[in-house]
């Protein structure tokens, strides 16, 4: 990554802290306060080596062993308390690094719900899973861990620093001039790092998306159907073999330049030795201030050799947060309005227009609808007719405001549904799609994820109305019987009629069915038909059709083709027209016509009841 842009993340990673600046800056009072405490004993050590040592030695005279049992309480007395503080400093740094974390990954996961349908259709699974949790998961070791160690090492650094000099300025001087000189190499083993760690997360999410798609019940099934096995397992061998090496090269990255700070404190603290023993038989130096120094050296080196290996860490987890950040800064297309219009859903009578509504998916030259006006009367049920891509699903979309059109506008009761909140359009809408997705629990939560304060009661009503009875009463936990992974221990007729249930619960006064009924057998079918009519009755419906019922019984029937409104009327009307819709009839209905005819329409009783 560019400096620039380097440093740019830098300063929103800072940014995430500055809601705890002041319990951060108590942390950076805790941890000077250890550190201090626990460097003074060395002091003390110093004062205790000479009273010890002969006075033809030192020249100072030894003192009794009531001043040296003193001397060792009170450095005992520090380390004690520098080790609560430092149990404090570990309790506030998990606070501060909990509740950043906290707050990213509610963040990431709030951004990401508002995402369209459009994201979630052009980036994978895995690699959202990925981001969401291996990503934030590292990045709370960095923040937790890591960064309280770089600026505890830091503060005890310098402190330790100060203590030299004070001791013996000359050698803190020699110190000092060589330490800068470990700079350059920690930038650059931190930047080295961080384009590996970018990579191993690329690479972990590839993998994780692999493992959510062949893992699944359906990529398991596919698998096993086309004998792919082999293929499979070869395929995550390769990236798992990509993984192993990266993960090598991550570890052994900055493994000579630590070596190196390592050996570089054992030689210094060899050549105070050296240099003081001799200061000491000159008679230039004490003793107690030459093992004083050399303690002090391992305690200048030690922090400082940790700072460089965690300056390299810290250096490599932008890229972490890089990645974050990257979610995070993809633009919301639909977007809730501050000053929605309120809307009583019991009070919405249901009328649905389309005016002038273009749409186009993303990398897509031929718009999904163009220039499309509908109007559907509350309480008129509306099929919605065409060739395979001609735009029927992308109006079903709209209606739910999965997206919004480029051009025109689609409304409810004359309200433009970006005017309304996405509590009321939800509430409004009801929909029973062709792929019904089930969540891994019981029957009865997924029922009752239409209305989640539904009553057992209004749970088992609206089960039986969806033709469920035989269902769970022949389980043996009936409706708290686990559905499996997206329902799969369900078949797909099954699975239809808790998606009706929904429906039936949530009670709302528009329906969108994508031929909810396509999958179930003939006695089935008319069972859900006159559930469903039953739940259309006084609402408005519009159905993407697939059978002959359900095109009979529509009050009017609109004509897609290329994505554009090309006939619109009843049936009778649009078979005497003898256009498009016509030959669709003859192609797609016509086979069907006798079955759909003994089944009767979509809502044969509506009419006369």
């Amino acid at each position: 990554m560019e400096p620039t842009r380097s440093r740019r993340v830098a300063r929103r990673t800072v940014a995430l802290f500055k809601p705890h600046r002041w319990m951060f800056a108590a942390l950076v009072v805790v941890a000077a306060a250890g550190a201090t405490l626990q460097l003074l004993p060395v002091l003390i050590i110093a004062r205790i080596v000479n009273q010890i040592t002969p006075e033809e030695t030192t020249g100072i005279v030894p003192g009794d062993v009531q001043e040296v049992m003193v001397l060792v309480a009170v450095a005992a007395a520090m380390y004690v308390a520098s080790g609560l503080l430092t149990v404090l400093r570990s309790w506030m740094t998990q606070v501060i690094g909990q509740d950043v974390m906290y707050g990213l990954r509610k963040r990431l996961h709030d951004h990401l719900q508002k995402q369209s349908l459009r994201f979630h259709t052009e980036n994978q699974t895995g690699e959202i899973l990925s981001r969401v949790t291996t990503d934030v998961n590292q990045v709370e070791q960095a923040v937790t861990i890591t960064l309280a160690e770089f600026f505890v090492n830091v503060i005890t650094l310098l402190i330790a620093l100060g203590l030299m000099f004070a001791l013996d300025w000359r050698l803190a001087l020699i110190a000092v001039l060589v330490l800068p000189l470990w700079i350059l190499p920690t930038k650059k083993v931190g930047q080295y790092q961080r384009k590996l760690r970018r990579q191993w997360q690329e690479e972990t999410a590839a993998m994780s998306s692999h493992l959510e798609e062949t893992l699944s019940v359906s990529g398991a099934m596919l698998v096993k159907s086309f004998g792919r096995q082999e293929y499979e397992a070869e395929r995550f061998a390769n990236s798992n073999a990509r993984l192993r090496l990266l993960s090598i090269q991550r570890v052994m990255a900055g493994r000579w330049f630590n070596m190196a700070t390592e050996l570089f404190g054992s030689l210094a603290l060899i050549a105070v030795f050296a240099v003081g023993g001799v200061a000491v038989l000159r008679g230039g130096a004490d003793l107690g201030t030459v093992v004083a120094f050399s303690v002090l050296v391992q305690r200048v080196f030690q922090p400082f050799a940790s700072v460089a290996r965690v300056n390299t860490t810290l250096i490599s987890s932008l890229a972490l947060f890089e990645r974050i950040f990257d979610y995070l800064d993809r633009p919301i297309e639909v977007i809730e309005r501050r000053d929605t219009a309120p809307v009583d859903a019991g009070a919405v009578r249901g009328a649905i227009r389309f005016e002038g509504v273009t749409f186009a998916y993303a990398d897509t030259e031929t718009p999904a609808l163009d220039r499309v006006d509908i109007e559907v009367q509350p309480g008129q049920m509306a099929a919605l007719v065409g060739p395979s891509g001609a735009g029927k699903t992308t109006m079903a979309y709209l209606i739910q405001r999965f997206y919004d059109p480029q051009r025109g506008r689609v409304l409810v009761d004359g309200h433009d549904l970006r005017d309304l909140s996405f509590a009321d359009v939800a509430a409004t809408v009801g929909a029973v799609m062709q792929e019904t997705f089930l969540f891994h629990t019981t029957l009865r939560e997924n029922i009752r994820y239409g209305r989640l304060d539904a009553t057992d009661e209004e749970i088992m009503e609206a089960a039986t109305i969806a033709g469920l009875t035989d269902l769970f009463e022949g389980l043996p936990l009936g409706l708290d019987t686990v559905v499996g992974e997206r329902g799969y221990r369900l078949s797909g007729g099954q699975k239809q009629r808790v998606a009706i249930a929904r429906a039936i619960l949530k009670d709302p006064p528009v329906l969108v069915f994508d031929e909810a009924t396509a999958s179930l057998d003939t006695r089935l079918e008319r069972e859900i038909r006159e559930a469903t009519a039953r739940l259309a009755r006084g609402r408005t419906t519009v159905v993407i059709a697939h059978r002959l019922s359900t095109v009979l019984a529509a009050d009017v029937i609109y004509v897609f083709e290329h994505g554009r409104v090309v006939e619109r009327g009843r049936h009778d009307d649009l078979l005497v027209a003898d256009s498009l819709y016509a030959a669709l009839y003859r192609e797609q209905f016509a086979d069907t016509a006798e079955e759909d005819e003994a089944l009767g329409a979509f809502a044969p009783g509506l009419a006369t009841e």
